[in-house]
């Protein structure tokens, strides 16, 4: 029997492991595992897990008011140390490049714990952009026994470090298997009527902004450049903006955004909502990562808030840009593809670059046939 413990802090690293325990639960004859959750994230977090019927095993509960990188990291070490000393894991499964996903990495390592990465490899090579998550990601790729890399560039980052070719294995990304669940369920009365009620007949622009290096004065950009363009659009557009819970974020946009007739600010949506939401999009706009490997499936262009981006392969497909955080910038760009059915279409493309739906079995499948062996004190 194999025992894997998956860890899980925040609502993307929720979304983007959910497929993956679900297959680990179908090889119950092979396969023991344990959720553990930090809620690094708290309600956005058990929204995806009740969205995709996940319990948790453990719960640390770390969640508090505007806590510091160095509350949450050590937080999550000692609680997720605590547990692998509970019980003989073979496998401790983190996600992505979050404080928590770090920290549980650390942990396998100080229990000499294998530790697979799921979404390994993505790089900007700007410790700054995105902050913490591109240091984050580097470190654990030094700790991690199995690199699950989405694409052939995030292998071939990796094969560049000096990662040992047997241990990437390219897989697509995770995301891709979520979206396909979620598309498949049905819309709640509450997103039906967010999208039927406020804006009839027009052109729906989803936003999302959020990131730690956007605080400040290049969100108050973002949402003046926002302002600008539902002005320009008022009967053209209709622009809805779910506004994260931290209050770095709830205070500039209600500050800038709030009482503009053809502007929603809204609560965080469930996944399997915010899907929903983005399906019946014109256009994304948005400074998240996963979103830019989502958009693609669902045929919608994706503007990334952002400098730089680690998910590459949207821009060189063409199915994204980058429209960084200037606020001319901003409404420049996407008033071209309002304004014009030729531009706008150069960003739908055939196919998604960053998956297949089928990453969860690649994953599980390597974890199955991964050969055992105990760790050996030097």
């Amino acid at each position: 029997m194999l025992n894997i413990l998956v860890v899980i802090g925040t609502r993307p690293e929720a979304i983007k492991l959910s497929p993956i325990v679900l297959e680990l639960q179908k090889h119950s004859d092979k396969i023991y595992v344990e959720i553990c959750i930090t809620a690094q994230h708290r309600s956005l977090l058990d929204d995806v897990l009740i969205n995709f019927n996940i319990t948790s095993d453990h719960d640390l509960d770390l969640m508090s008011d505007n806590q510091t990188l160095e509350e949450i990291s050590s937080k999550s070490l000692t609680g997720i140390s605590s547990i692998l000393k509970q019980r003989s894991f073979d496998w401790i499964l983190v996600q992505g490049d979050t404080s928590t996903a770090l920290s549980a990495a650390l942990s396998g390592f100080y229990n000499r714990v294998k530790v697979g990465h799921i979404e390994a490899g993505l790089r900007t090579y700007n410790k700054w952009e995105p902050y913490p998550e591109e240091i984050n990601r580097q470190l654990i790729s030094k700790i991690a026994d199995l690199h699950f890399a989405p694409t052939l560039s995030a292998k071939n980052n990796l094969s560049a470090e000096g990662v040992e070719e047997e241990t990437i294995i390219v897989t697509g990304n995770t995301v891709v298997d979520s979206l396909a669940i979620a598309s498949d369920s049905q819309p709640s009365k509450h997103i039906q009527n967010i999208l039927d009620t406020n804006h009839p007949n027009k052109k729906i622009i989803a936003i999302t902004a959020h990131r730690r290096e956007n605080f400040g004065k290049p969100l108050t950009m973002i949402c003046e450049a926002i302002k600008k363009l539902a002005n320009k659009y008022h009967n053209e557009c209709h622009f809805i903006y779910p506004v994260h819970p931290n209050p770095n974020v709830q205070g500039t946009a209600y500050n800038v955004l709030n009482n503009i007739s053809n502007i929603s600010l809204i609560e965080p949506l469930d996944y399997f909502d915010f899907i929903h939401l983005l399906k019946q999009s014109f256009l994304i706009i948005t400074d998240s990562g996963g979103i830019q490997e989502e958009a693609p499936s669902l045929q919608i262009p994706v503007f990334i808030l952002r400098n730089n981006t680690e998910r590459t392969e949207g821009i060189q497909n063409k199915v994204g840009l980058i429209l960084g955080t200037d606020k001319e910038n901003i409404i420049t760009e996407v008033s071209k593809v309002i304004d014009s059915e030729s531009e706008y279409h150069q960003y739908i493309q055939a196919s998604n670059p960053y998956g297949d739906g089928q990453a969860s079995t690649r994953i599980v499948n390597k974890l199955l046939s991964y050969p055992y062996s105990e760790f050996v004190e030097s």
